[in-house]
């Protein structure tokens, strides 16, 4: 017992002699902040501390010795500084100041381990605002990643990978957002759910999703708004509209908010376009997200959001060229009438978050979506066919040459629909000590639809159409002729049902590998279908030299009907269909790698989809037509590569290729050879089967002052399928040209230590954002749809209906 004391006073007084002296300080960073948690240690040794919350720290070194302080901090680079040979008992003062480490991967690459070991991708919000093209909104930003599509810069609607439009899943913050119904163009649609500058954290997959995320057969866009930890406000404005945010936070960090009111019109862009008209298009919305933290462990918000979408068009006229060298063909067209859409949609959310343990994370929401849509209108068009002078050196040359017809078409539409869907959810989280995850969560739905729909559309060649007397002599003439109309769609229906869903899924990580299990089930009750779908995905991350993530995912996806796909083209419900499925096998890599000292990542994705019991469809502009009478079988299969980093220093890009090919083989269909016999048809391209898809987007800046930038957006999608109206499926073999299409802008940031001189109202601004856009630079005529028209011997023509030309714009954000 005496040895061990005397040992112990020993050790102490050998501690005092040899730390006899110490160094301090206070640790900021380049703007004079102080940094807390700084790591300090003494090179070779065991020595170290932190600083405190104001940045101070200190620490004892040995006597009679000079030694190294290393400083390091995520974000800053080392800071290494040589100590002298100090004075016994002198107490050193060394303040430092850390610097940002320019080498650091940006978020996507650093943070990203847990997404990276799942098929989702993480998106930065600012990127959406650098993001050039009069397309508003992070739909923008998606259509630059592999595996998604659109020809349509009108439309903020995408395809994912052959799927359609209605196959896409959207969350904001757990809720489940829905789209207009009886949306029919580009033109028509305004503000989409999603408020930019509300959000905080981005995630997209295309395919092989896990278990915790619904019944859509696609593609899922998570999206979380952000809690702010600040107050602060910015105001938009644009040729395009304009948008006003304020956030903030009460000095207890107990009750945060987040506001934000958006404005949007398009006349700008639609007066671009063929067809002459006074357009009119109004869209807004205002939302908002309150947050109260009851305590450490209980927080419970409010996510609301009212949205008002008017378009209202008087047509005038329209003058298109089209055709072939060999058949140059030309359209005047002149029209009467009006069209008036208003698409109103309420939608409210309570969501509350409880924490009863530091490994158990409870969620409860019930939320309520409103929509209340209406389309009137009566359209005339007039038309004269006329032949051009196809002849090379003719003086007459790309003149008229003569008429191939004249004739009128008709359309005419009174379409009103109310939807209302209301549920309740709850969702868990639990991880144990060794970092395994379960996840679980449930939602009951009710769904109500009320809609009625009364189409028609007319198209005669030189009036043949219209009821007149039988050629005759001396018989009466028949006085009970029709009018013959091309289209007619006429529905009222009344829909109630209740939807179920559940879920459970199970993470672990075995040293390298992770592993993701989980299913859904699912129960509608309007066709009394009961759906099991298991999902799974494996991780491989090898202990090798390169950073490398291999990943191999499969699952079962069931659609269930929700509204389109019930009615067929005569007005009637169909009750006994059942979920379309598509079953995903796909095996992905992810590659992180440095060059030119800068990181990059390449990624890669090679999918199979089988799709079973499909229900056929076919698209005009953004109206997703069903045919729910006939079923089909087929697979989309592809390859997504996509490699994004530092192309210039500080500035990212990405370059996304797609190449892809979906068919499908509907059951009994028959068609005739030339000898007459019935021969199955066999496998068809589907409406989305777009084979070649490459996008690009592209920063840079001015060498040495990057707050003067470029940005460049290019988007390539080879042809789509169509075919004529009313015609049989497989009939549907001719393509759209190729959508091409260029988009660059330039901006300048005035960030707050910039002050103006002369302007001295602008100092009150944090930072201001302007910058100029060129939409279409190339001014390239992109085609949508069709309009088929009839000559004098009832031969069809597929007129273009081409989207915007080259337009520029301005734009200006004012930070406070």
């Amino acid at each position: 017992m005496y040895k061990k004391i005397f040992l112990l006073f020993f050790y102490l007084a050998t501690s005092i002699i040899v730390f006899s002296q110490n160094i301090s300080g206070t640790i900021t960073n380049e703007k004079g902040n102080k940094l807390p948690s700084v790591n300090i240690s003494i090179e070779n040794t065991n020595i170290g501390t932190t600083s405190n919350y104001d940045g101070q720290y200190k620490i004892n070194i040995p006597n009679n010795k000079s030694v190294v302080i290393i400083f390091s901090f995520i974000g800053y680079q080392f800071e290494k500084i040589r100590i002298p040979l100090l004075e016994k008992g002198e107490n050193y003062i060394l303040n430092i100041k850390l610097k940002r480490n320019s080498k650091i991967l940006n978020d996507i690459i650093i943070t990203d381990k847990e997404i990276r070991k799942n098929n989702i991708t993480r998106i930065k919000p600012k990127h959406v605002n650098l993001l050039p093209g009069n397309a508003i909104g992070i739909e923008a930003i998606l259509k630059t990643l592999p595996g998604v599509s659109s020809a349509n810069e009108l439309s903020s609607q995408y395809s994912v990978r052959g799927g359609n439009f209605d196959e896409n899943l959207v969350y904001v913050n757990g809720i489940e957002i829905y789209r207009p119904f009886l949306l029919h163009s580009g033109q028509q649609e305004g503000l989409s759910f999603v408020n930019t500058n509300m959000v905080g954290n981005i995630l997209f997959s295309a395919g092989g999703f896990s278990a915790k995320y619904g019944d859509k057969m696609s593609s899922v866009l998570d999206i979380k708004y952000k809690k702010p930890n600040k107050n602060r406000s910015n105001i938009e404005l644009s040729l395009l509209g304009g948008s006003a945010n304020i956030e903030g936070i009460n000095k207890s960090k107990k009750f945060s908010y987040l506001l934000g009111f958006r404005y949007k019109t398009s006349k700008y862009l639609l007066n671009s376009m063929d067809t002459r008209a006074d357009y009119n298009p109004r869209f807004y919305d205002i939302q908002n997200l309150i947050s109260y933290k009851i305590n450490s462990n209980w927080e419970i918000s409010f996510l609301g959001n009212i949205s008002s979408n008017k378009y209202e068009m008087i047509p005038q006229n329209r003058e298109t060229e089209f055709g072939t060298i060999n058949e140059a063909l030309k359209i005047n067209m002149f029209f009467e009438g009006k069209e008036i859409d208003s698409y109103e949609t309420f939608f409210g959310a309570i969501n509350t978050n409880y924490k009863p343990t530091k490994n158990l994370k409870l969620e409860f929401s019930s939320s309520i979506f409103n929509t209340y849509e209406q389309e009137s209108f009566d359209i005339i068009g007039e038309y004269w066919l006329y032949q051009l002078d196809n002849s090379l050196g003719s003086n007459s040359f790309g003149e008229i040459a003569f008429d191939r017809g004249v004739g009128k078409h008709i359309k005419h539409a009174r379409n009103n629909l109310h939807a209302n869907v209301a549920n309740f959810s709850h969702r868990g989280n639990y991880k144990n000590k060794i970092q395994d995850r379960i996840n679980w969560g449930f939602k009951v739905q009710k769904e109500n639809i009320k809609d009625k729909i009364n189409e028609w559309v007319l198209i005669d060649s030189a009036f043949y159409n219209y009821p007149h007397p039988n050629d005759n002599i001396g018989n009466n003439a028949d006085t009970n002729q029709q009018i013959i109309l091309n289209e007619t769609l006429k529905k009222s229906l009344d829909i109630n049902s209740y939807r179920n869903t559940g879920y459970i899924e199970l993470s672990k990580d075995i040293d390298n590998l992770t592993i993701n299990a989980g299913y859904r089930a699912s129960y509608w009750t309007f066709n009394e279908e009961f759906l099991f779908s298991p999902r799974s995905t494996i991780a491989y991350a090898p202990n090798w030299e390169k950073d490398i993530v291999f990943r191999f995912a499969t699952g079962v996806y069931y659609q269930a009907p929700f509204y389109k796909e019930l009615i067929d083209q005569k007005g009637i419900i169909k009750r006994n269909i059942k979920s379309q499925k598509s079953t995903h096998y796909l095996v992905a890599s992810d590659y992180l790698f440095y060059k030119w000292d800068r990181p990059f990542k390449w990624s890669s994705e090679i999918y199979y989809k089988q799709l079973n019991n499909l229900i056929p469809y076919k698209i005009d502009n953004v109206r997703i037509q069903y045919l729910p009478n006939e079923r089909s079988e087929g697979y989309a299969t592809g390859i997504d590569i996509k490699i994004n980093g530092e192309f210039v220093k500080g500035a990212e890009s990405w370059i996304s290729l797609s190449i892809m090919k979906t068919e499908e083989n509907i059951i009994g269909d028959k068609k005739l050879n030339e000898n007459g016999e019935e021969l199955s048809v066999g496998f068809i391209p589907r409406p989305t089967d777009q084979r070649v898809n490459f996008s690009m987007f592209f920063q840079d800046y001015i060498p040495g002052n990057p707050n003067y930038k470029m940005n460049l957006n290019l988007i390539y999608g080879s042809g789509l399928p169509f075919g004529p109206p009313n015609s049989e499926k497989y009939q549907d073999i001719l393509r759209i040209p190729a959508y091409r299409r260029v988009d660059i802008g330039f901006s300048i940031l005035i960030k707050e230590e910039n002050k103006f001189k002369k302007i001295r109202w602008l100092n009150k601004f944090d930072d201001i954002w302007i910058s100029a856009e060129v939409f279409n630079l190339l001014n390239i005529n992109n085609t949508v749809s069709y309009l088929w028209v009839k000559d004098i011997s009832s031969r069809e023509y597929a007129v273009p209906n081409y989207l915007t030309s080259r337009r520029i714009n301005t734009k200006i954000i004012f930070s406070f």
